[in-house]
């Protein structure tokens, strides 16, 4: 397939990354063909990031919409050689240098090619100069395991504006969740690609007793991000029924050992 899409996020537009990802698209072997501005409103996220259900995506969904409905966004139409798998390495280079979290990951490209026309036909049918340019037919993305429905349980964009401005820089590392006593165990969670943000976290925050809902999503991101973090620490007794809990609950990407706290 010779062309492909590139979707430049409000973070990548308010931060001044367009030149930069410009250049990575260059020296990718793409050209950009046409380019414009769009307001993404809730439907759009929905129709975009179909993976994601309504009930058990609320954390996604709302973060998204939070994100992605908050500011304009540019479409580049990129051609070349093999497009999809060059636009894949321009998102992936530009991610690397720029992003700071699942939500300020600045630039987002089709992950399979069924994706690349569903998505890629929605974005770029707005543009008259290049409406429908994709007709490639295949895989779309599969349903994420889906979380509890958590909004009997909080004011979920109340919440998510709360942590929102964490979640625009580079997050800091949280105080894991203490369990009991003296701190001499930990339970460790790492990152888990057969997850979702709602099943890891729903997992989390039924695994930590007590836990704030607010406190489980900044843990569970935190140790998404640097691929391993002590989310809960207190006696052995109960970080070995904590990890259970993670293991009951399908997380596999976790384990316990000492905890050692930064001095």
């Amino acid at each position: 397939m010779n062309t492909a899409f590139l979707l430049l996020k409000p973070d990548c537009l308010r931060r001044g990354l367009t030149g930069d990802v410009e250049r990575t698209v260059a020296r990718a072997g793409l050209r950009i063909r046409c380019r414009h501005r769009v307001e993404l409103t809730p439907d759009d996220t929905r129709f975009l990031w179909s993976e994601y259900t309504d009930s058990g995506h609320v954390l996604a969904r709302a973060f998204l919409d939070r994100y992605l409905t908050g500011g304009p966004s540019e479409i580049l139409l990129v051609s070349g050689e093999d497009a999809f798998e060059a636009a894949r390495r321009v998102k992936r280079s530009v991610r690397s240098r720029h992003a700071m979290g699942l939500f300020a990951n600045v630039v987002h490209a089709a992950e399979r090619r069924g994706e690349l026309a569903r998505q890629g036909n929605h974005l770029a049918g707005r543009c008259a100069s290049c409406t429908r340019p994709f007709t490639s037919s295949g895989e779309l993305n599969a349903v994420r395991p889906a979380g509890a429905d958590f909004r009997e349980h909080a004011d979920i964009p109340r919440l998510v504006d709360s942590l929102w401005p964490k979640l625009q820089v580079d997050l800091e590392a949280p105080e894991p969740y203490r369990l009991d006593g003296d701190p001499v165990a930990a339970v460790y969670l790492g990152s888990d690609r057969d997850h979702s943000l709602d099943s890891s976290v729903t997992a989390v925050w039924r695994a930590l007793p007590g836990v704030e809902l607010g406190e489980a999503v900044l843990l569970t991101m935190y140790a998404d991000r640097v691929g391993g973090f002590p989310i809960a620490v207190g006696g052995e007794d109960a970080v070995r029924r904590t990890h259970r809990a993670l293991l009951d609950h399908g997380i596999r990407v976790c384990g316990t050992g000492p905890y050692h706290p930064s001095r």
